[in-house]
């Protein structure tokens, strides 16, 4: 299941490594999101084998996709960005092995690779960075050396750009957020399924090249990509979090004031995105608490336990800009991940 939104330019290449896909009873579709760049017709001509499933709008990435995995009947379902490009031709046979291997595992992240150099890793799944100042694709610009395909590894979260989801599980805890639009979706609804004792697999064997944001077209750090990541992070944070709400909730903003202010004097258009974002939240205020209710309610797994695996003892990315500030919040951040939250 391939969700466009005016991305032409990607669909050539991402198809075409579909079609060499070997695997019998996959279905493809195009998930459309509203496209006005002739997306659709191109498929219908140059793919005709492409299932099509048309939103008038854009719906954005989690009420786009949760609108088409509910009209279709499957066992797993395949999320994969246009700006992704398959691999190894057996790369959902793999998937679905890890998947068949444990019935606790209900998402299986592929090894995502730089499009751009197929020996740097893109992502391997997800992970918190510590504390409540997001997440962070985990061995992202590392050299892929095989450093994660032992066996044993599991990410905190699949990545959204390709992985296998077991339908049935989705349906269940209600899909992706639709209130998300864009980023963070999947780090959300891994959360869900780990609080209700799920497991996040991954599949070193599935491997896909990767171009880094093309099908959002926004660079690493713009202040559209910046509201949004951290609109949502509130508000998973404010759903998911446990005892150790009030605890992530001080970290937070202690983290959106320092960098609202570090970015005050240079890019003011990102401080005022960080406002925004809070802004947001506070109107939706009622219904994240509303969701709250009802996830914490059905956990089965204690905070310690998932902490414990969304913050692992693992090398993070570092993004080049701003050295120094990080700096500063490493500092901050980065202590002893065994304090008592609970407090």
């Amino acid at each position: 299941m391939i969700l466009n939104y005016d991305g032409l330019r990607w669909l050539p290449n991402c198809l075409s490594s579909v079609a060499r896909t070997d695997y019998p009873n996959l279905d493809v579709y195009l998930v459309d999101n509203g496209s006005a760049d002739g997306s659709v017709d191109y498929v219908q001509r140059i793919f005709p084998w492409v299932k099509i499933i048309r939103h008038g709008r854009n719906l954005g990435y989690a009420e786009g996709y949760n609108r088409a995995i509910a009209k279709i009947d499957s066992d797993y379902i395949l999320l994969l960005n246009i700006d992704v490009e398959v691999l190894n031709p057996s790369w959902v046979k793999r998937l679905v092995d890890v998947a068949i291997k444990d019935p606790k595992t209900v998402a299986v992240a592929c090894k995502m690779v730089s499009m751009d150099d197929h020996s740097r890793l893109d992502s391997v799944g997800g992970m918190g960075i510590p504390f409540w100042r997001g997440f962070v694709d985990i061995g992202r610009e590392e050299y892929d050396l095989g450093q994660y395909d032992c066996i044993g590894f599991e990410p905190f979260a699949f990545c959204g750009g390709a992985a296998l989801i077991k339908r049935e599980i989705f349906v269940k805890v209600g899909g992706f957020d639709d209130k998300f639009f864009m980023y963070y979706e999947d780090a959300d609804l891994s959360w869900r399924l780990r609080l209700l004792g799920y497991r996040v697999g991954f599949a070193p064997e599935s491997k896909v090249a990767h171009y880094f944001s093309g099908s959002t077209r926004s660079k690493a750090g713009d202040a559209r990509k910046l509201y949004y990541c951290h609109r949502n992070l509130l508000r998973a944070i404010l759903k998911n979090c446990g005892s150790s709400l009030i605890w992530a909730l001080r970290n937070y903003f202690l983290f959106s004031v320092i960098i609202a202010v570090g970015l005050f004097i240079f890019e003011p258009k990102k401080a005022v995105a960080i406002v925004r974002a809070t802004l947001w939240d506070l109107s939706n205020f009622r219904d994240a608490c509303a969701r709250r209710l009802r996830i914490q309610r059905s956990r089965t797994k204690s905070e310690e336990e998932i902490l414990a695996i969304m913050y692992p003892r693992l090398k993070k990315y570092q993004p080049a800009e701003y050295i120094k500030l990080r700096r500063i919040l490493d500092i901050l951040f980065e202590y002893d991940q065994h304090l008592p939250f609970t407090s």
